[in-house]
């Protein structure tokens, strides 16, 4: 599993090979942040925002805006089928979660197939 963040242009900056306990120490990280003011939007997506990757489409990015509001998202690569993929509005995952949820996530992202993860999370699919 490869890791990113953001710099202060809002550009990806590759941190490289991690495991689940690294990003889940970077998700502490962020979320301690989360909880700072900052001079400007950019700063604090660059102090609160990461994310993981499999490839160049697989991926979610994990944001920490605060005390228990971390939103994870992703977007969709797996459709029940070809008629679905071409006229379904959903393509994307915006999952509302605390801390806990948070940390269960990247756990889960880290432990399961793309496609068990994208039905566990189907629920969370928006525009």
């Amino acid at each position: 599993m490869d890791m990113y963040r953001f710099d202060r242009n809002l550009h990806i900056v590759e941190q490289g090979q991690c495991d689940c306990n690294a990003a889940l120490e970077t998700f502490e990280h962020c979320y301690k942040n989360g909880c700072s003011f900052y001079d400007s939007g950019e700063d604090a997506y660059a102090a609160t925002t990461f994310g993981l990757s499999r490839s160049q489409t697989d991926f979610i990015e994990i944001s920490c805006n605060g005390h228990d509001s971390i939103t994870v998202h992703s977007d969709r690569l797996c459709y029940p089928s070809q008629f679905k993929k071409l006229f379904t509005l959903k393509h994307s995952f915006y999952i509302k979660a605390d801390k806990a949820k948070g940390a269960e996530i990247i756990r889960e992202y880290f432990s399961m197939e793309r496609q068990q993860f994208e039905t566990k999370y189907a629920e969370f699919l928006s525009r």
